[in-house]
């Protein structure tokens, strides 16, 4: 499962870059960048091109407003990534960033 090895990478590493992190002990949680665009049109397509969970079919919104994400960042929406078969490969959250674009990636938390 790639998340589970990206969080096992950031706990022997301990060095992970991320939009945002939080370190707790030896673990720091972070945002895997899945995707940016400087449109939210622009940013689904990326997503959809994205293989790294496997083939991207569709996108669906889960949840949108203010502050509404996992992580630490100021989220305005969360998407699931959908397989062909319309089953959900990752859940991301959707920020603005500061320049006006948009971002995606999913938050690996630390628990300790």
């Amino acid at each position: 499962m790639p998340t589970a090895l990206a969080l096992l990478a950031c706990g022997i590493l301990t060095s992970c870059d991320g939009a945002g992190t939080t370190t707790g002990g030896d673990c720091v949680s972070h945002y895997d960048s899945v995707a940016s665009a400087r449109t939210w049109g622009g940013l689904k397509r990326a997503m959809l091109r994205s293989e790294e969970w496997g083939h991207v079919a569709s996108v669906r919104i889960q949840a949108r407003g203010d502050d509404v994400g996992a992580g630490d960042q100021h989220v305005v929406r969360v998407v699931d990534m959908l397989n062909p078969n319309g089953r959900r490969l990752v859940q991301v959250d959707v920020w603005r960033t500061d320049a006006g674009g948009w971002r995606a990636g999913v938050w690996l938390q630390c628990t300790d």
